[in-house]
């Protein structure tokens, strides 16, 4: 028995109201959601309000609004957006310390093996890579599709790196004042450009994502 076009109208209203907006998400839902009303009303033999009710009852645990210490508490989506964009970033969640770690020790050691000359050189080039590193962040941040996905979420949390390039801007010397180069500058610097990557890799998976349901 498939559901008419009020039924169907009714469950849209349901996710609606449970905020599932997230495009990659709503489809996936909406289609378990209905197929789940289906089935229990051929076997059961029960009207649709009742089987309505059962349904989206056991579904309202997964659709809750929650937050999550990876994204910071401040950032809550519906338990299921929330669980998907937690998969998809994790791992990226826990190389960020590394790209701050390794070119701090690594600075360290460079300090007392090249002349200043190498030193100076690498303070520019980082001054470059600064500010190429922000104007793509900002590009990708305003040209980004305004429709939600999972991964727009991801974007959402992980906007707050831009406020790193800032930090970069306001001290944009890279050596102290030995001239030898700062390594929790630099530490800063490559944790920028790493989230800026991960920022590029998310923006990616946003724009597939809306391409595979065919929206503009």
């Amino acid at each position: 028995m498939e559901l008419n076009k009020e039924q169907l109208q009714r469950v849209e209203h349901y996710l609606d109201v449970k905020d599932i907006t997230y495009i990659d998400v709503r489809f996936e839902v909406l289609d378990h959601i209905v197929s789940d009303i289906e089935t229990k009303m051929i076997k059961e033999n029960l009207d649709f309000e009742t089987v309505f009710y059962d349904v989206t009852d056991k579904w309202n645990t997964q659709l809750k609004e929650t937050s999550s210490w990876l994204f910071g508490l401040g950032f809550s989506a519906p338990k299921i957006v929330l669980e998907k964009a937690k998969k998809n970033f994790k791992k990226w969640f826990f190389l960020i310390p590394t790209f701050y770690i390794i070119p701090y020790i690594l600075i360290g050691k460079i300090n007392f093996i090249y002349s200043e000359n190498i030193e100076s050189g690498l303070n520019i080039l980082f001054q470059i890579v600064t500010i190429l590193s922000i104007v793509l962040f900002l590009f990708l941040m305003i040209f980004k599709n305004k429709k939600r996905t999972t991964y727009s979420f991801i974007l959402k949390t992980q906007s707050l790196n831009l406020l790193l390039g800032a930090i970069l801007l306001i001290d944009f010397d890279f050596l102290n004042r030995e001239e030898h180069l700062n390594p929790f500058q630099v530490g800063f610097l490559f944790s920028f450009v790493f989230g800026t990557y991960i920022y590029y890799h998310f923006y990616k998976k946003h724009q597939e994502a809306i391409k595979k349901y065919k929206i503009s």
